[in-house]
């Protein structure tokens, strides 16, 4: 018993140092833009809270995530929520010590990323089965994609900074009749091992729409 409390000590350690490395990398990263308005704006605005998933499920068509971090802990509708680095969902409710947390397996989400840090922009969608897959949407024909190739986040409105994986092209889909190719991304958040995450907080944007919008039901 002592040995297993000593290892979730240490694992809940490496987890605020590594929270403490993203958030310093994510600042860094903004304050070498070039221009000046955008590095007073971007800088040191980005900050990254711990957390434990103690509930979750990955096996349902509307999958859901529960943290162990809330009001209390400056946590708020909107945020971004990333498993070791990936992003892996979208805070919708809290409590004072709890977060709900709607992760990308949900049938009812869609999520704005991008091919590359330069590539084409389109939707990320779920199917509803497995755990490892989704599906990018509406990227045009014209649009070279390489398995391999990182999806990313945009950045646009706040929720995440640009730039962040959220996985990496499995497979290119397309027919003679399409005018889009779909594209299988293999999500990096790992929905059957999730345990300790990170809350990502833009002191700048206050509470904002997310990359993610809830389709009709």
């Amino acid at each position: 018993m002592m040995y297993l409390k000593d290892l979730k000590t240490t694992n809940v350690s490496l987890l605020m140092e590594n929270a403490r490395l993203r958030t310093a990398n994510l600042n860094s990263q903004k304050t070498n833009l070039t221009d000046t308005f955008n590095v007073t704006f971007h800088q040191k605005v980005w900050e990254s809270i711990p957390a434990e998933i103690i509930r979750y499920s990955s096996d349902f068509k509307n999958n859901i995530l529960v943290a162990n971090r809330g009001r209390s802990s400056g946590i708020v509708p909107g945020m971004g929520m990333l498993d070791h680095g990936n992003i892996a969902g979208l805070v919708t409710e809290v409590t004072e010590h709890e977060a709900l947390v709607l992760p990308i397996i949900h049938l009812h989400t869609q999520w704005s990323v991008r091919l590359g840090n330069e590539g084409a922009i389109g939707r990320l969608i779920w199917s509803g089965h497995g755990t490892k897959y989704a599906t990018l949407k509406d990227i045009p024909l014209t649009e070279l994609i390489i398995p391999g190739d990182p999806v990313v986040t945009t950045g646009f409105q706040g929720t995440f900074p640009s730039g962040l994986e959220v996985g990496k092209v499995e497979e290119v889909l397309v027919t003679q009749a399409d005018k889009f190719q779909s594209v299988t991304v293999k999500l990096g958040a790992d929905y059957k091992h999730i345990h300790y995450v990170e809350f990502l907080t833009n002191a700048n944007s206050g509470i904002v729409d997310s990359l993610i919008t809830l389709a009709p039901e």
